[in-house]
């Protein structure tokens, strides 16, 4: 509570130091725009701190996640305060430059950063300053408690994590009444030890009715939760999710199933591409069209079927970089190939044979960053040989990626060649962020200003 005050209080006096400088530099600006700021500014950040969640606080408090949810809900609510600016004021690109802006943009982003440091010191001594602590333990040792007690220790700022109640414990289960037994003992014994919430993390089999270990939950004041252990039965790691009163196991955690993700990849993959084509494909294009042309006699671009999203197949587009020939398509480029043109050899090196593929993004059957796509008679043959090489196809194919940008460009000739390509596919797919598009974009610039000895 008393964080979300001086936030608010914060965010306020941000504003007033705004207007002080603004008057003082007379910025032109009607009394009506003028008073409704403050206004703004306490509703741009209420719906901030209300869309990330910020001052939610449970039993078990991350302070990562609130760290991060600070600074979203900071950058989201000075979208929305430049945005109402942007709107219904003439002079925004004065207003950007403006000394009013500039010392009220470093006063917030000191307090923010001071805040969360004094808050960081806080949240380490408040168990101290609790006369009773809330007590959590687990009952049941086995991989998946053991990964459950890290999660509980390193997120318990607001209760007394005990540990696990029977690690040292030998007992091994063959039936259901041998592990009801021991578990209606367990729950006695953590009784008398005053624990106020118990993770019981048990194989689903020996799990046979659960209304009567609850009922002897409630008669001993304490709150007990069921955790599922499927550590001996899937050795990789998966991820588990609820729907409705269903448990869901899937083998990975996919942020691109999320819609708003998906919108949020798709605009930028609009705004990017549109950009590129408007300000380097206009010129760009003629350019190599006419280089080309006077090359080697054949199409300015080279089309070719590719697969692509839901293993979908598509048109991928490129300059044409060899002579028009009845090779072999499916023939990867190899270093020294007779069939590149002269000028092919330096836009292969420097990527602006792929340029075109900005199209493919605007229409929608590509993303600026992804996995790159194959030949469907490669995606075939790999996939024979490679299990989870298919993965890789559940998000649209990309003009550069992860693997792309971490040495994995170019001709595979082994099969262990493409296991590693696909291994950082799916790393992508598994640890999306926009952000990560972003760095993956300034990525891929580096190294093609550096070159890249895979690249021919």
């Amino acid at each position: 509570m008393c964080c979300a005050i001086a936030d608010m209080i914060a965010m306020v006096f941000g504003t007033i130091i705004f207007l002080n400088f603004a008057i003082e530099e007379k910025v032109g600006w009607n009394t009506l725009f003028v008073n409704k700021m403050i206004p703004i500014t306490i509703l741009s950040w209420l719906f901030s701190v209300t869309y990330f969640q910020l001052y939610r606080v449970d039993v078990l408090f991350s302070l990562d996640e609130f760290f991060r949810n600070s600074w979203r809900a900071f950058f989201t609510q000075r979208v929305l305060w430049h945005g109402y600016i942007f709107i219904f004021q003439d002079d925004v690109l004065y207003f950007f430059g403006t000394k009013a802006n500039l010392i009220q943009l470093s006063f917030l982003l000191s307090y923010f950063l001071l805040s969360r440091i004094l808050f960081t010191l806080v949240i380490g001594k408040i168990k101290g300053w609790v006369f009773k602590q809330y007590t959590v333990a687990i009952w049941g040792f086995n991989k998946t408690s053991i990964e459950l007690a890290s999660h509980l220790e390193s997120n318990s700022f607001f209760i007394n994590f005990v540990g696990i109640l029977n690690e040292n414990s030998s007992d091994e289960y063959t039936n259901n009444e041998d592990f009801s037994l021991a578990l209606c003992a367990g729950i006695d014994k953590a009784s008398r030890d005053n624990i106020n919430e118990l993770y019981i993390v048990s194989k689903p089999d020996f799990i046979s009715d659960l209304n009567d270990f609850f009922e002897l939950g409630d008669k001993h004041c304490m709150r007990l939760k069921f955790v599922p252990d499927f550590s001996s039965i899937s050795k990789k790691h998966f991820n588990s999710s609820h729907l409705n009163n269903f448990h869901v196991i899937k083998p990975r955690f996919e942020p691109l199933q999320n819609a708003y993700n998906r919108l949020a990849k798709r605009i930028f993959d609009l705004v990017f591409s549109i950009l590129v084509i408007v300000f380097i494909l206009s010129w760009l294009y003629p350019l190599l069209a006419i280089i080309i042309k006077k090359q080697s006699p054949g199409p300015v671009l080279f089309k070719q079927m590719r697969t692509g999203k839901k293993n979908q197949s598509f048109w991928c587009y490129k300059f044409r970089s060899m002579y028009v020939n009845n090779a072999n398509e499916a023939q990867q480029a190899q270093k020294g190939d007779s069939r590149i043109t002269p000028i092919g050899k330096f836009i292969r090196r420097t990527s602006l044979d792929e340029m075109p593929q900005f199209f493919n993004v605007l229409i929608g059957n590509m993303s600026v960053v992804g996995p790159r796509p194959h030949m469907i008679k490669h995606t075939s043959d790999y996939n024979d040989h490679i299990n989870n090489f298919m993965v890789r196809h559940f998000v649209k194919p990309g003009i550069t990626g992860l693997a792309q940008v971490s040495g994995l460009r170019g001709e595979t000739k082994k099969v262990s060649d493409m296991k590693r390509r696909v291994t950082t596919d799916i790393e992508y797919v598994q640890r999306w962020s926009l952000i990560k598009d972003i760095k993956i974009c300034f990525l891929t610039v580096i190294v093609t200003l550096k070159g890249d000895k895979n690249a021919f």
